[in-house]
């Protein structure tokens, strides 16, 4: 559904980011990420990391990262 309707509406250069659901992290996915998104996709196993997973990230984290 991302491949035939989503990403031909992105503009070039679109960085695209996705939660940490873990159907979301599977070896398919991240292959299609990687070839669609090349260097430009933020989630688990990506170049740009997904920030930890906590109740208590500062607005610092929301600053810096």
């Amino acid at each position: 559904m991302l491949q035939l309707y989503a990403v031909p509406q992105f503009p070039e250069g679109v960085i695209f980011q996705q939660d940490a659901a873990p159907p979301h992290d599977g070896n398919v996915v991240r292959e299609f990420l990687d070839t669609t998104f090349p260097q430009r996709w933020i989630g688990r196993g990506a170049v740009m990391a997904w920030p930890p997973l906590s109740p208590d990230v500062t607005p610092l984290d929301f600053y810096l990262w």
